[in-house]
């Protein structure tokens, strides 16, 4: 099976011992390792945009674990306490699921090709873990205004990225992938071919997002906005660079992540619909969009009392009614009523 696709073989590099072990046996026999690299992952990689996080668990988990043994003989027991080991030794739960839903594909093609009896899968009936609620985290105007003059005292590739990410509240392969030929600041955006939905997006730039960009040097012959330190290769890790501004700045709990999220926070905090939060982030599902509700509480309340200003109304208008007369509702002087003017007002 491995001549039908050598191109892909070569290119994901199978661990040592993973052709030999499954080219000649049978369907019963066949190992883990043989049959990720044999067929899941050739499989995969034709449709899959994410292959690779696939690629990269297998190999540093499944293979490590499971990849000598026969996919017939491992049983759910071993892969409930493989799974509670890795839990327990740091990974969260939320690594300790994506491992578990690559093991359960794998072993859902090994049932379709058969190479597993149906129904016979080790991770039938294995459970995800349960995921609590996670720390939402966002910069407050004073955190944000502090990053920003830090950033703007460096001109490293790595500052102007992070610029961009804050003001874009775009993703930070959006922006580390972005090439030139995807900018049009005619049009003033940031267009992502591919974004994380599967279809395109445009990232609206802001006067200042597009300032950045017209000082970002541009190398001949490379398409990357923000050249990688290998040729030919985009920059791929600001990590370090990051970890040293926020740790400078007494914000070492924010993750880059959580630009993004600072984005949409003002946006909201702003008056912002939540549909053009949604339109801003590129979120395909409007329920995402919606753990930033809550962010607009002040808004609300601030909506609420212009309806309360209405309905209470001032003591003396009380006062009055309580004497027998009732609140005037005939036509004002403009011709309106008392009623339609005060919800014209709202």
């Amino acid at each position: 099976m491995a001549r039908r696709y050598p191109a892909i073989r070569s290119a994901l590099s199978p661990p040592a011992g993973a052709e030999d072990c499954g080219r000649r046996a049978k369907p019963a026999a066949v190992k883990l390792d043989a049959f990720i690299w044999d067929d899941y992952l050739p499989h995969i990689r034709l449709d899959k945009r994410s292959w690779r996080v696939d690629e990269r668990i297998a190999r540093q988990y499944l293979s490590a674990a499971f990849g000598a043994r026969r996919l017939a003989d491992i049983q759910r027991h071993e892969v409930e306490n493989w799974l509670r080991g890795l839990s327990s030794g740091g990974l969260c739960a939320a690594t300790c699921n994506r491992i578990l839903a690559v093991f359960k594909a794998i072993c859902s093609l090994a049932e379709i090709r058969g190479v597993l009896p149906v129904g016979q899968s080790p991770c039938t009936g294995v459970s995800s873990f349960k995921i609590h609620a996670q720390r939402e985290r966002y910069l407050t105007r004073d955190e944000a205004w502090r990053l920003m003059r830090a950033l703007e005292k460096s001109d490293r590739a790595e500052a102007l990225a992070l610029r961009l990410l804050l003001l874009t509240g775009a993703r930070k392969s959006e922006v580390l992938k972005a090439r030139w030929e995807h900018i049009r600041l005619d049009l003033r955006l940031l267009i992502v071919p591919l974004s994380k939905s599967g279809k395109p997006r445009h990232i609206p730039l802001s006067d200042e997002a597009i300032r950045i960009i017209r000082v970002i040097p541009r190398v001949p012959g490379c398409p990357w906005l923000f050249p990688g330190h290998a040729p030919g290769k985009p920059l791929s890790d600001i990590y370090l660079f990051w970890n040293g501004v926020r740790r400078g700045l007494g914000i070492a709990d924010v993750r880059i992540h959580d630009l993004r999220h600072s984005f949409a926070s003002f946006l909201v905090n702003a008056g912002h619909s939540l549909y053009e939060v949604q339109k801003l982030l590129g979120h395909s599902d409007p329920r995402t969009t919606m753990r930033y509700a809550h962010l607009g509480q002040e808004a609300l309340v601030a909506a609420a009392e212009t309806v309360s200003a209405f309905l209470v109304r001032p003591d003396k208008e009380c006062a009055r009614e309580k004497r027998g007369g009732s609140v005037d509702s005939s036509p004002s002087r403009d011709g309106s009523e008392d009623g339609r003017a005060s919800s014209a007002s709202l």
